[in-house]
């Protein structure tokens, strides 16, 4: 008898510079052993900040033809899926008409829509309605404070209170018409910063130690730890604290480099030990 393995999809934008986005998710996911499948959304020479104005390549035409073929495949199941930044309104139409299709037991989808309070360049109120439209199909979303701000209509800082917090998710879940779980990244509490959540009617607030700087591409390091985890059963709250001490471990080794160096992304090598270690531990086998 066959046993097919499940894999998971993982569709974002390609930079082929640096350590961000689908680069990182494919590299994170192969240290938990898993099966991957990528639908560029863009690919890009470089990331957009830090290197002057990157070239492009829209990718609609091949996401067509490869999820096309993969229907016809018996053998490539998708038991989970992320999506990161996708860029255009087509792409995301594209993507909703194939998630909503793939009976998908996680999909977690990054609403990549700005950061530090601002749009990202480029987006307008038609994209952020075509992502509105695509979270609908989301069992997990993790916009960041400014994400939900756009997503929900509130205006909300990074240490917002609770209640603020409370109102804005659910403000989100109404306006965009999603029963996915939300799990809002980049809040600051006292010294430190993580996600926030709804657990048993309350909001919880998981978090490390805050370091000074930008760092690029954390939100696409909590996505793929966090997915990559709960596809090994573990509890949710067990995933999400595993997943912002992931992106901690990979801040804290950036922040030792020249500034110059953090646009390329962030260094992963001790995230993605802990995560083969744990995997290995999980499997039963030698470290």
């Amino acid at each position: 008898m066959m046993i097919i393995k499940s894999s998971i999809l993982i569709a974002e934008d390609f930079s082929a510079v640096g350590r961000l986005s689908a680069t990182a998710a494919l590299a994170i996911l192969s240290a938990f052993g898993s099966q991957t499948a990528t639908l560029p959304t863009e690919i890009l020479s470089t990331q957009t900040e830090g290197f002057g104005r990157p070239t492009t390549l829209t990718t609609d035409g091949f996401l067509r033809r490869a999820t096309g073929h993969w229907n016809g495949l018996d053998d490539l199941i998708f038991k989970s899926a992320i999506v990161g930044y996708v860029g255009k309104s087509s792409t995301a139409d594209l993507l909703y008409d194939y998630c909503s299709k793939s009976n998908l037991t996680t999909l977690l989808i990054d609403p990549v829509l700005g950061d530090r309070g601002q749009m990202y360049e480029g987006f307008d109120d038609a994209y952020l309605a075509s992502i509105k439209h695509l979270v609908e199909v989301a069992t997990l979303m993790t916009p960041n404070i400014t994400e939900l701000s756009l997503l929900s209509g509130e205006k909300l800082v990074s240490d917002a209170d609770d209640d603020r917090l409370v109102h804005a998710i659910k403000k989100c879940q109404e306006k965009t018409q999603s029963k996915a779980r939300v799990i809002v990244t980049g809040v600051l509490r006292d010294e430190g910063i993580g996600c926030v959540y709804m657990r048993d009617g309350q909001l919880k607030w998981v978090g490390s130690k805050w370091l000074h700087g930008h760092f690029y591409g954390t939100g696409d390091v909590f996505s793929a730890l966090l997915i990559g985890y709960l596809n090994l059963n573990l509890d949710f709250d067990m995933a999400i604290q595993k997943s912002i001490d992931g992106v901690y471990e990979a801040v804290r080794l950036t922040s030792k480099a020249p500034t110059i160096q953090h646009k390329f992304g962030l260094n992963l090598t001790k995230t993605l030990y802990d995560v083969a270690k744990f995997t290995l531990g999980q499997a039963g086998e030698e470290v």
